[in-house]
């Protein structure tokens, strides 16, 4: 089977990319006999994502994103996928706490709140089905009375509402991934994106930048041809490339939340 949205690079030279998807490290395919025990302890947090300096993000999803990260591409074969960028230096996403618990107020992006369910197509494209990451430490093989887990099926083997709410939220997300890689072949296709970079400085006078991603050209956004322009317009494209375009404020931001992070190690020293 081929997964549905597959690994992400990471600004800053992270690295070569995984062969899974981010975070995932085990993937299992539900099925309700071998897996009738098995069963999910409730969300702790989003300690898996504390190192995570770049996000995927959907198009559905630009619009309140841009508010609280720059939006950014990275370049595959087919297409200019789009994420947020979370952090500043590598391996310290600075919406993350000490405790797990995501930034008050920021907006979570829907891949890590998926996490760590996925869906698989079947190979005819005709079922969608759902897997759990066993990597997960709230993953549980014996989902007894006393494991404070939910169980993903119920005695007579249906999804249970636990389940059934997990497959309604990666379905969701999968239709919205599906719409943008067409608008990331649609950039890719436009040649409208250059390689770019932050160059920042920190309070302490430090100079750093962060680099590895991509970004809109806004003089060949606005040079693109007529016939582009209605048929993105028509599309809701248009609105993609201005919500991206006005994330470059928030690398404020970042410097905000680093500042306030560093402030407060050296509180506590």
């Amino acid at each position: 089977m081929t997964q549905t949205d597959g690994p992400t690079p990471q600004p800053n030279g992270a690295g070569p990319a995984p062969s899974l998807p981010m975070f995932y490290g085990n993937p299992l395919l539900l099925q309700s006999e071998p897996h009738r025990e098995a069963g999910l302890l409730p969300a702790n947090g989003f300690g898996f994502a504390g190192k995570a300096v770049s996000l995927p993000l959907c198009a559905g999803e630009f619009a309140v994103a841009q508010r609280h990260y720059p939006i950014a591409f990275v370049e595959d074969d087919t297409a200019a996928m789009p994420m947020v960028i979370t952090g500043l230096e590598r391996d310290r996403n600075l919406f993350v706490g000490a405790d797990g618990s995501w930034r008050a107020g920021a907006y979570v992006p829907a891949y890590a709140r998926r996490y760590p369910f996925i869906v698989l197509e079947s190979p005819d494209k005709a079922q969608h089905m759902l897997v759990v990451d066993q990597a997960s430490d709230r993953f549980v093989a014996q989902a007894g009375p006393s494991s404070g887990a939910d169980r993903f099926f119920d005695g007579s083997g249906q999804a249970t509402p636990m389940a059934q709410s997990a497959i309604g939220f990666c379905e969701a997300y999968f239709a919205d991934h599906a719409a943008t890689v067409a608008f990331g072949q649609a950039l890719k296709a436009a040649r409208i994106l250059v390689p770019n970079q932050a160059n920042i400085t920190f309070p302490d006078g430090t100079p750093h930048t962060v680099n590895g991603f991509l970004s809109v050209d806004e003089a060949a956004f606005r040079a693109l041809p007529s016939a582009t322009v209605a048929d993105w317009h028509g599309r809701g494209w248009l609105d993609l490339v201005i919500l991206h375009l006005a994330s470059r404020l928030s690398w404020q931001v970042l410097l905000d939340l680093r500042a306030e992070r560093v402030a407060g190690v050296a509180t506590r020293s």
